[in-house]
């Protein structure tokens, strides 16, 4: 399926220069939404993933349906305040702003958990380098990380790897 064809791409949104590529429109088509989703549960299927964790609040739309298929425990990595203490947090820099995820305190990995992130766009890696450190604090064996669009130019997932050693997958790849 040629999702080039049904992404969005939304110019100088939300700042000028920044070309916003909308998931939107795949959710809109159930064929691409389906497509996507069974494309990251090959991934996670292949790699023996044990958890997947999600960021607020579009990876939770591509990250809980693949947690679903195979009975999976999905851990919510919330923006800030958004769950109740005690939490781990971790904040970090967008390519257009600054954020903080938490997830909650009592979350504990280990015991050979391999742990995958899914989010629906991999740019800058900021949500994505906040997440792998957030899962290093739990306890997380082996971490990997799966979106839908990688704005390979931006290089998010180019860092992942160099910097924290972690496997990228994604769906569509946008040079």
């Amino acid at each position: 399926m040629d999702l080039k064809k049904i992404l969005r791409n939304v110019p100088d949104f939300p700042v000028k220069g920044v070309q916003y590529k909308d998931i939107s429109s795949i959710l809109q088509n159930p064929e691409a939404f389906q497509y996507c989703i069974n494309q990251l549960a090959v991934y996670v299927a292949k790699e023996n993933i044990t958890h997947i964790v999600a960021p607020d609040a579009r990876g939770f739309i591509f990250g809980a349906p693949v947690a679903y298929k195979f009975g999976l425990p999905f851990i919510m990595a919330r923006k800030a305040g958004k769950l109740p203490p005690p939490v781990s947090s971790y904040s970090y820099k967008l390519e257009y702003g600054e954020a903080t995820l938490e997830i909650p305190e009592n979350v504990s990995l280990g015991d050979g958990s391999k742990v995958c992130i899914i989010d629906d766009v991999s740019a800058t890696g900021g949500t994505a380098n906040a997440m792998v450190g957030l899962l290093q604090k739990a306890g997380a064996d082996e971490i990997f990380y799966a979106c839908v669009v990688d704005l390979k130019f931006l290089q998010g997932t180019q860092k992942l790897l160099d910097y924290c050693g972690v496997e990228c997958y994604s769906v569509l790849d946008i040079e």
